[in-house]
């Protein structure tokens, strides 16, 4: 029965993805002279409220199952030691992140920037209110998929020791994680974070862990490209003169 409920979350995932689609082509039939800019605006809201509503219909089912894998089942952290993990978390995040952008961009010579994080970046400029999505919404119903689902129950059914349950589940999510956002050139990002976050789900027990360690991540990355944008630009600008130089040299 657990499984039915996690390929049911997967299930709302998409669903959630997807949901706008149907809008845009009948937004699109109605007036054939809108933009592709002007489209997105009015199908965002659409988009917010599929989350919101995705999110409550995962929490529902997290809530009916009582069949919990095997990370769930065993000794969970209590809360001083959730709230420890949770800070502790967010600088454990945040440094694997920058150590694996930094060999993303100057060992496999990848752009320093997403394409998704500036696609998120320019839809938070269009409509403010999307930041609920990316800080709050988003990462509730990609930890429910991508550690509770996905991980959750590939954790479960891995032969052998649990660390090596551990590298085929954190792997495979992570390999999804990075499909799902369509940004293949920041694969080892998403892997290395995939990892990241299942750690502090197996170690805690909790899967409030993950989901706050990846709400924090998701709105101070946010917070920081907004702040820094010019900076930014000026720093790839860099990276790509000095990409020109190496690839002169050699």
């Amino acid at each position: 029965m657990r499984q039915l409920y996690s390929a049911l979350i997967i299930v709302i995932f998409l669903a959630v993805q997807f949901a706008v689609v149907p809008v845009s082509i009948i937004m699109a039939a109605v007036n054939p002279s809108i933009t592709e800019d002007q489209l997105l605006d009015q199908v965002l809201p659409y988009q917010a409220i599929a989350f919101a509503i995705g999110v409550i219909a995962v929490i529902i089912i997290g809530q009916l199952h009582k069949n919990k894998n095997r990370i769930e089942r065993g000794r969970q952290a209590d809360i001083p030691v959730t709230i420890a993990w949770i800070i502790g978390g967010v600088v454990l995040a945040y440094a694997s992140q920058v150590i694996a952008g930094l060999v993303n961009v100057y060992v496999l010579g990848n752009p320093m920037e997403s394409e998704n994080t500036a696609g998120i970046i320019d839809m938070i400029q269009s409509a403010p209110f999307m930041i609920l999505v990316v800080a709050l919404l988003g990462p509730i119903l990609e930890e429910y998929v991508f550690r509770r689902a996905i991980f959750g129950e590939i954790y479960e059914v891995v032969p052998g020791p649990k660390v090596v349950a551990f590298l085929v589940a954190g792997l495979v999510s992570g390999l999804i994680f990075a499909v799902a956002h369509w940004d293949f050139t920041h694969i080892l990002i998403y892997v290395v974070m995939a990892y990241t976050f299942s750690f502090l789900y197996v170690i805690t027990g909790r899967l409030l862990v993950p989901i706050m360690v990846h709400m924090l991540m998701n709105g101070l990355v946010v917070l920081l490209q907004l702040m820094f944008q010019d900076y930014i630009k000026q720093m790839e600008d860099i990276q790509n003169g000095l990409g020109v130089i190496i690839r002169l040299l050699m």
